[in-house]
């Protein structure tokens, strides 16, 4: 994430995405960009709807190891009808990569699925 901060949430409901966004809210003013990848079987509007007022940008990614991740470009979709200035990438480390290029010193929070979390986590250590 070069300058950035870089910030990792594993909420992926409702109560999650109303919980962010209210630790966004108390947090230092800075833009926010959420990367976010999530399964077929959440409620991804519920989640989004809390987290748009607090985001700057959305970018949608999919976790290619899990077959029940929703495809990049319906989350994005999702994330736009939630009221988010959205797009899709093919891979979280070109997500990242693009964000920290474009606004060094910005906050990066990658949330929506446990296993996009387990997955970072494991190959970052």
């Amino acid at each position: 994430a070069g300058p950035c901060e870089l910030w990792l949430d594993g909420g992926h409901n409702p109560a999650g995405g109303a919980a962010i966004a209210a630790t966004l809210a108390g947090m230092s003013t800075k833009p926010t960009h959420i990367i976010c990848g999530m399964l077929t079987t959440k409620d991804a509007g519920g989640f989004l709807g809390h987290l748009a007022p607090q985001a700057q940008s959305f970018t949608a990614v999919t976790l290619n190891t899990e077959q029940n991740m929703l495809p990049a470009e319906e989350l994005a979709q999702a994330a736009s009808q939630a009221g988010m200035k959205a797009t899709a990438s093919d891979s979280l480390l070109a997500a990242v990569s693009t964000l920290s290029a474009q606004q060094p010193g910005c906050r990066i929070l990658i949330c929506g699925s446990l296993y996009l979390v387990g997955h970072i986590l494991q190959t970052n250590g």
